[in-house]
């Protein structure tokens, strides 16, 4: 799956008008072709498919076209920490937030908490993190001095820029929880554990809280693989060197090598933590074990 999107993503960048050596001020044709001949860009399309994959398959992406003397091995590693960072503080925060609005709205259905969580949900989903990160930056930082606006530094500097990726997160998980929870509760096995006399609290964390957090966990997956690999427009708002503002910036220059290296190394996080969800189904609900 990873090498049939990298190809994609080469296909693309090829059938793309210009290239790398278009700009306002043409490159000598002497540099250009010495340029060309380093990184095999003189060889016929094919032999270019051919190196890029085997490079790929071997853990290597090359030397960025844009930062020369630079491999986008290099580039990756040192970008990846920040988006990382925000990327899992923002999700454990959704999820926090997410699970906890998700079940107390099932178990209270048709409730005002049930109504008042499920409409903030749905603003969550409506409003883009690049709206809602000017807005929190205007209140918090320019109105009530709380926090840094943007940049890199200090545990108050993650505020923002965590609330800011977290909140969309948590709307689409708090969503997912309580339809989970809800079709859960309606089911056979619950009413059995009710029948045995089982208090509600044990009901719900013995029998029910994992089989409803199915629909959660196969969200993870891809989820947790896009932020750890960075948002772009977001980190754009918070000016955060992520890998997110690179791709951008590796697009812009047209940097072949790492526009595939950053889809290359996407493609493989989301099947990793496919992977994970899939061992992790087995453990949550018995039935898929048994299955």
């Amino acid at each position: 799956m990873a090498l049939l999107v990298v190809t994609l993503t080469w296909g693309l960048v090829r059938l793309a008008p210009g290239s790398f050596y278009s700009a306002e001020k043409k490159l000598p044709a002497a540099v250009e072709a010495n340029i060309k001949k380093k990184y095999g860009l003189d060889k016929p399309w094919y032999q270019q498919y051919g190196i890029m994959m085997g490079n790929i398959l071997r853990g290597d992406f090359g030397d960025s076209l844009r930062y020369t003397g630079q491999s986008v091995n290099e580039i990756i590693w040192r970008h990846l920490p920040y988006s990382a960072t925000i990327g899992i503080l923002a999700y454990l925060l959704a999820l926090i937030v997410g699970i906890a609005a998700g079940t107390f709205a099932a178990l209270k259905q048709n409730s005002g908490f049930d109504y008042g969580s499920m409409s903030a949900a749905l603003l969550g989903l409506s409003v883009p993190n690049f709206v809602l990160g000017p807005i929190l930056v205007l209140i918090f930082s320019f109105w009530l001095y709380w926090f840094p606006p943007a940049r890199w530094g200090g545990v108050a500097s993650l505020v923002l820029p965590v609330v800011t990726l977290a909140a969309i997160y948590a709307a689409y998980i708090a969503r997912l929880a309580r339809a989970g929870m809800l079709e859960v509760l309606r089911s056979d096995y619950i009413r059995t554990a009710r029948a045995k006399g089982l208090s509600e609290t044990q009901v719900l964390w013995r029998h029910a809280i994992r089989g409803g957090l199915i629909p959660v966990i196969s969200f993870t997956g891809p989820a947790l693989a896009a932020l750890l690999a960075g948002t772009a427009v977001f980190e754009r708002v918070f000016a955060i060197p992520g890998l997110g503002s690179i791709f951008i910036q590796s697009v812009l220059n047209r940097d072949e090598p790492l526009i595939l290296g950053i889809v290359a190394f996407l493609s493989i996080l989301i099947m990793i933590f496919n992977l994970i969800v899939d061992i992790s189904y087995g453990l949550l609900d018995p039935r898929i074990r048994y299955e």
